[in-house]
Order: structure tokens, then C-alpha cells, then sequence
């Protein structure tokens, strides 16, 4: 016995309808630590024209750590930056809450200095997010 083209179209046009099963998470293409750097640059424009140098740390018994990064623009006309530092626990946690976004105008060829304060003791390592201000 032989199904009708009638019966044929629907199977197919009910095969179509139906959700695909959900894709199993794939791992990071990037190792470790290069996936999870210090520093990022949100902005991929700004990526070339932005110069770190290293941080400066101030963590002395139960206070809360101090951040400081200098950053050098390399290009010939300023930048407005929006920045914010996270803080992560000895398990590398986030400790909250998250700092909000702070504005910092960059100067030709100058370094700024971008600082931040954890609200705890219990932060170990930071990292520090840099995007175009809005």
C-alpha cells in the first residue's frame, strides 16, 4: 500500500515544524589564561591605540584592595573611555556588587591612570573592562 503525495507532504511539512534538540555547549577555542585576560578591550577599534602598563597593587592586610593601571594613548587626538574594574575572591568568584562604568578622557599620546577600589577585603585579582563612552 502506498501513501498518497497528500500524506507525503504533510509528514514533511511536519517534520519542518519541529524545534531542533538543543545544541550541547562547545569548549573555549582559546586556553586558558589567554580566555580570560586582566585587560580587555571591549572596543576592538581601540585595541591598537591603547598602551598598558603593569598594574599597581595595594592590598595590605585586611584592606581592601587598590587597583591602578596607566594607560597609554599612542594615537594623535583623544579618547573618551568608559572603564570598570571586577573584583574576584581567592576561588575566583566575583565579589559583589559590580563597579558602574567611569568616564576618563584620554589625551594624545599621554597616560591616564585608571583606579579602583574593591568594597571588600575578601577580593584577590581584578580585572579590568575598557570600552568607547557612550
Amino acid at each position: 500500500m502506498k501513501c498518497p503525495v497528500g500524506c507525503m507532504l504533510a509528514a514533511m511539512i511536519l517534520a519542518g515544524c519541529q524545534s531542533p534538540a538543543p545544541s550541547p555547549g562547545l569548549g573555549d577555542p582559546y586556553p586558558p589564561p589567554i580566555n580570560d585576560p586582566q585587560i580587555s578591550v571591549l572596543s576592538q577599534e581601540l585595541q591598537p591605540w591603547l598602551r598598558f602598563q603593569p598594574a599597581r597593587i595595594d592590598q595590605e592586610g585586611a584592606r581592601p584592595m587598590q587597583v591602578e593601571v596607566p594607560v597609554r594613548n599612542l594615537a594623535s587626538r583623544a579618547y573618551l573611555i568608559d572603564y570598570r574594574f571586577l573584583f574576584f575572591d581567592e576561588k575566583d568568584m566575583e565579589v559583589g556588587p559590580s563597579m558602574g562604568w567611569k568616564f576618563m578622557a584620554i589625551q594624545p599620546k599621554q597616560v591616564a591612570r585608571l583606579k579602583a577600589g574593591a568594597l571588600g577585603p575578601e577580593a584577590k585579582s581584578y580585572r579590568l573592562e575598557i570600552k568607547w563612552s557612550n
